[in-house]
C-alpha cells in the first residue's frame, strides 16, 4: 500500500513558494489511487507505479529538500531531531485516538472485545512510531483491512531524518559528502529495478523513496549549481527519459524526472499556488485521516458507491479534518520550536 508522508513547512512559518500547493495536490493525488483501490478497481499506474507512489515520491523529494535546509538553519543534533518529532508525533497520537474511537461507532465487535488488547496494541505501536494497522471489526473483508493503512511511511520517514542528522553530523556541508550520498542514492535506487536479486515490491519501494529523499537533500547542497547549470540539467534529466523509454526502465525516467520537475515548480513563487497554505499546511493532517474516512464514507455510502461522488465527499471531510487538525495541534506544536535554542542552547552555560 502506498501512502504520503506529507513533509512539513521545516519551521512551521509561512513561505512564499509552492512547496504547499504540491503537497496537498500529491496527498489528494494519493486519495485518488487508494479510491480505486478501496472500490476493488484497478489502481492507475501509467508509469508502472500507482499514482499514489508517484506522489510519495513527490513527498519524499520534498521532505529532503526542507529538512535539509532545516538543518542548514540550525545544525544541532538535539533540536532538529526535536523539530522533527514536533511535526510528527502530535497529531499522529491526535489521529491515533480519534481513530480508535471513531472506529469503535463502525466495529462489528462487541464493546469489550474493541477495547481489548488488540486496540491497546495498536495505540501503542503507532505512539512508538512503529506502526499497527488493524482494529477489531473495523473494515473487515473490505480490501485493505487496515484502518491507517498509509502510516507505514512515517517509519522510513523517520529513519530518513535519523540518516539526515548522522550526515550533518559528520559535516553534511562538505560537497564531496554530499556526493558520496547523491552516489548512493543511485545505487539504492539501481537495487530497484528489475531483475535485481531479492528484490520485493514493497522494499523496493522502500528504498526508492529513500533514494528520492535525498536526492532532494543533493538538490538543497547543490542549489546554486544546479541554478547556474540548469540549462545543462534539463539535457541530462531529457536524456535520461530517453534512456528510460528505449530500455523500457520507466523508474529511471521518474527519478530522473520528478526532483527536477518538482523542485524547478516548488522553489518559485507563482500567484495562486502559493496561495495554497493560507489555511494552513493540510498535506500531513489529509494523510493521516484521508485512509480512514475514504473507507468509513464507502461503508456507509448509499446504494453502489460510486468513485467521483465517494472521493469528493472524502477530499472535502479529510481536508475539514486536516484543517481543525492543523490549527488546534500542529501548529500550537510548531509554535514550541522556537523554544528549543533556549532549552537546548548550542553552549552549556
Amino acid at each position: 500500500m502506498q501512502s504520503a508522508v506529507a513533509p512539513a513547512r521545516p519551521d512551521g512559518l509561512e513561505h512564499a513558494n509552492n512547496f504547499d500547493a504540491l503537497r496537498l495536490a500529491a496527498a489528494w493525488l494519493v486519495m485518488v489511487s487508494h479510491q480505486f483501490f478501496f472500490l476493488g478497481r484497478a489502481q492507475p499506474a501509467p508509469t508502472g507505479h500507482t499514482l499514489g507512489e508517484v506522489a510519495v515520491m513527490v513527498f519524499f523529494t520534498i521532505s529532503g529538500y526542507l529538512v535539509a535546509e532545516s538543518w542548514y538553519r540550525d545544525p544541532h543534533i538535539v533540536r532538529f531531531l526535536l523539530r522533527r518529532m514536533l511535526r510528527i508525533w502530535p497529531a499522529l497520537a491526535t489521529a491515533t485516538l480519534f481513530i480508535v474511537f471513531a472506529g469503535a461507532l463502525l466495529t462489528t465487535a462487541p464493546t469489550g472485545t474493541y477495547f481489548g488488547h488488540e486496540t491497546r496494541h495498536f495505540i501503542a505501536r503507532n505512539l512508538e512510531l512503529r506502526q499497527a494497522f488493524h482494529l477489531p471489526g473495523v473494515f473487515d473483508g473490505e480490501p485493505s483491512g487496515a484502518v491507517n493503512g498509509s502510516w507505514w511511511t512515517i517509519r522510513l520517514e523517520t529513519k530518513c531524518y535519523l540518516y539526515l542528522g548522522l550526515l550533518g553530523l559528520i559535516g553534511l556541508r562538505r560537497r564531496l559528502l554530499s556526493l558520496l550520498a547523491l552516489i548512493a542514492c543511485a545505487v539504492t535506487f539501481a537495487r530497484t529495478l528489475p531483475g535485481h536479486a531479492g528484490a520485493d515490491a514493497h522494499q523496493n519501494l522502500y528504498t526508492l523513496y529513500v533514494a528520492f529523499f535525498f536526492t532532494g537533500t543533493c538538490a538543497r547542497q547543490f542549489r546554486a549549481e544546479l541554478l547556474r547549470a540548469r540549462r545543462w540539467l534539463w539535457i541530462v534529466i531529457l536524456a535520461l527519459l530517453a534512456i528510460a523509454s528505449a530500455t523500457h526502465l520507466p523508474a529511471l525516467g521518474e527519478w530522473a524526472a520528478i526532483p527536477a520537475v518538482v523542485l524547478a515548480i516548488g522553489t518559485r513563487s507563482t500567484p495562486g499556488l502559493r496561495a495554497a497554505g493560507r489555511f494552513g499546511d493540510l498535506s500531513y493532517g489529509t494523510y493521516l485521516y484521508a485512509y480512514f474516512v475514504q473507507q468509513a464514507i464507502i461503508r456507509s455510502w448509499p446504494g453502489t458507491p460510486s468513485l467521483a461522488g465517494t472521493l469528493a465527499f472524502a477530499i472535502v471531510v479529510s481536508s475539514a479534518i486536516a484543517w481543525l487538525s492543523w490549527h488546534t495541534v500542529e501548529r500550537s506544536a510548531l509554535r514550541l520550536k522556537p523554544q528549543l535554542r533556549r532549552w537546548f542552547p548550542d553552549h552549556a552555560p
